[in-house]
């Protein structure tokens, strides 16, 4: 029986996937000309909301929102913008891009209190010239410009301690500066030098600066902690002599900056065994008032700084329980956690608490380029959830290509005005399959104000994202597939459940576009046993875990065969993955190590790389090893990754149904991760 979200109701049909009601928003009216303003392109011709229309300021953010005040200068709110800077926006030019300059502003245009830049090398004066524009464009929409100092100015082959690597230390993951001791009068010079730096980007308009201090990647990191610092003069030893190279460094900025210039000061938390404690750190807290501003909490190491899903809970970020503490103390300084925040009622709820003074966020304003107009208007719920995914530090098609998995424009914005053309008529839009890609599409073609209708043959929307519903670690994912339902609802899209489109249909209800966004099935491999009552395949068995038996063998590894294997794992099941490659999980991104980490620490879980599987029976999987020697293991119940193959044979179907068609999602093989769903729904619908 065909169901339709009209004749099921709104609430029952947000609640089929697990998301909360919310009202429907009427189609918006067609949108003129592209605003030229730096080529912003925070929302292009289909989807901009603009600043003339804002709603009138509401107080539910209103602890979040509120100024801040540090000495004589006032932050206008309590978000700080860290160092992120697609690496790809800036070419072979020695000064700012314009695309690294608008990208700058647009970060302060989207409700940044502070933005903090790259350093350059600005020695050149024309180069001063650019850095001056970065400054001033922070400066148009009313936030602070910080420069990220980190390293500038430390000599190489030095370090506070004459350190010798230990290959077996945990830290020896992360990276360690090492070298000869530092003179005395080198260290004076080095803090000169900082001095001199942070006066030459005062005089170009910056107003404050930021000093890496975290996870041992500079000598300032490495004076603080006790397992690195292993001077006896008046650098080294007690915390105080540890905490006298930040105070001096601070004190000689103030010196040629002037008190009003601020500093903020990045630091671990807390070290590994060996390292500082949050007891140490409350300590350097009190002896850095007065020099230190702003005291930036990360992790005690690049994990934890970047938070997944694997590592990190919805509602427990991992540093805030660092500027709650320093807080509590009674330390005289402005405390600011970072990693992972974004929830806005969550910001507003620690601020108003007293748990932290402000917040540090990159991820926030990357994957949301209106998270500040939305804080501004009351409106939480709209905020585009981050899913953790890292790959905003670059992925694994190009390494050094920064890209959102849920913002499609990332990169793009100073260029998307001209890209996109604004819709000149209203017309009828079908998308078939719901998705992430379908819905993204749906979204994309409401918002530039056509009459939309999606298809999804199943009960629910979510597409292959309904997994996240059961794995524990894929939260974000959760998050993300419930905020895309709650909008397709809110933008009026007419939604039509339980409903298999057909070529037929689609023709006969005359649309003007159609957008195909099935997705991809899974691949059944030709080797006995395959196919059998004890055999199931990777897309289908999230929510079968009480019917498999106790022992589980995955034939096939990879990203997903490795994540469902993990959830099965936590289920109880004995699980042992056999994948053909080399690693387990080939290249993702930066910081790999943290879905390793996670399932080298599950007792329930096993695997054995460099196999191929030759037959399942018997209760058992047969594979031969590296060396080609046949072996096996037991197998109560077995589960099938081999690829995803993409259902183009059913989608040329409908290339004649409508007068537009385009494929969409991982239906193209191109991909069926969430950042090539977003873009190929955003690429199609925003050409409607």
């Amino acid at each position: 029986m065909k169901t339709t979200r009209s004749s099921m109701g709104r609430r029952q049909f947000l609640i089929s996937a697990g998301a909360a009601s919310a009202s429907a928003l009427a189609l918006k009216k067609l949108v003129g000309v592209a605003n030229p303003v730096l080529q912003d392109g925070f929302a292009n011709a289909s989807e901009r909301t603009g600043t003339a229309g804002v709603k009138a300021a509401t107080n539910r953010y209103s602890h979040l929102l509120s100024p801040l005040k540090i000495g004589n200068v006032v932050l206008r709110n309590r978000m700080l913008s860290t160092k992120a800077l697609p690496h790809f926006l800036q070419g072979p030019e020695t000064y700012p891009a314009d695309a690294t300059i608008s990208h700058y502003a647009n970060v302060a245009k989207n409700g940044a209190a502070v933005v903090t830049v790259s350093r350059v090398n600005i020695e050149e004066r024309g180069i001063q010239n650019y850095v001056a524009q970065i400054a001033d464009a922070i400066h148009l929409y009313g936030a602070k410009a910080n420069v990220a100092l980190t390293q500038s100015a430390e000599p190489r082959g030095y370090n506070i301690s004459d350190i010798t690597r230990d290959p077996s230390a945990p830290s020896e993951r992360y990276r360690i500066s090492e070298g000869k001791e530092m003179p005395v009068d080198m260290i004076k010079t080095m803090i000169e030098d900082f001095a001199a730096s942070a006066k030459s980007y005062k005089d170009l308009g910056f107003d404050m600066a930021c000093i890496y201090m975290s996870y041992r990647s500079s000598i300032f990191a490495n004076s603080l902690s006790p397992a690195m610092n292993k001077r006896t003069d008046q650098y080294g030893g007690s915390i105080e002599n540890r905490a006298r190279l930040t105070i001096e460094l601070c004190q000689a900025i103030k010196k040629a900056c002037g008190q009003d210039f601020l500093i903020d000061c990045q630091i671990s938390g807390e070290e590994e065994p060996g390292g500082y404690s949050i007891e140490d750190v409350v300590k350097y807290a009190k002896l850095w008032e007065g020099s230190v501003d702003i005291l930036q909490f990360r992790g005690w190491d690049g994990v934890s700084s970047h938070p997944m899903g694997y590592n990190s809970e919805k509602e427990k970020p991992l540093t805030l329980h660092y500027a709650e503490t320093v807080k509590k103390s009674g330390a005289k300084i402005v405390t600011m956690p970072v990693g992972g925040f974004q929830y806005l009622d969550l910001l507003e709820e620690w601020i108003a608490e007293g748990k932290t003074d402000m917040v540090g966020m990159a991820r926030a304003f990357i994957c949301d380029p209106e998270f500040g107009k939305k804080a501004y208007e009351g409106r939480g719920e709209d905020v585009v959830p981050c899913i953790r995914c890292n790959k905003c530090h670059g992925n694994s098609n190009a390494p050094n290509l920064d890209v959102c998995s849920v913002n499609p424009k990332f990169g793009l914005a100073h260029k998307i005005n001209r890209m996109i053309d604004a819709p000149t008529e209203s017309m009828k839009v079908a998308v078939i399959g719901g998705g992430p890609a379908g819905m993204r599409a749906a979204l994309v073609a409401a918002e530039r104000g056509h009459k939309v209708t999606l298809y999804e043959k199943s009960g629910s929307p979510g597409g292959l994202l309904r997994h996240s519903d059961f794995y524990s670690f894929q939260w974000p994912l959760k998050e993300y597939k419930d905020y895309l339902i709650r909008q397709v609802d809110k933008k009026g899209v007419e939604v039509l459940l339980n409903t298999e489109a057909t070529p037929e249909m689609i023709k006969a209800m005359r649309y003007d576009a159609v957008l195909f966004a099935v997705g991809a099935e899974p691949v059944i491999p030709d080797i006995p046993g395959a196919v059998g009552s004890n055999v199931y395949n990777v897309a289908n068995v999230y929510d079968k875990e009480k019917t498999l038996g106790k022992y589980v063998v995955f034939a096939g590894g990879g990203l997903i065969g490795t994540q469902t294997g993990m959830h099965l794992a936590e289920k109880g099941h004995k699980v042992t993955v056999l994948a053909s490659g080399k690693q387990l999980i080939e290249y993702e991104g930066p910081h790999q190590g943290i879905p390793t980490d996670t399932y080298e620490d599950m007792n329930n879980f096993s695997y054995i790389l460099e196999t191929t599987v030759t037959r399942i029976s018997e209760g058992k999987v047969f594979y031969r090893d590296a060396n080609g020697v046949e072996k096996s293991v037991q197998a109560d119940s077995v589960v099938i990754f081999a690829g995803f193959m993409p259902r183009l044979v059913e989608a040329m179907k409908f290339s004649g149904s409508a007068g537009r068609f385009s494929i969409i999602g991982a239906c193209t093989g191109e991909g069926g991760n969430v950042q090539m769903c977003n873009r190929t729904a955003f690429g199609a619908a925003s050409q409607i």
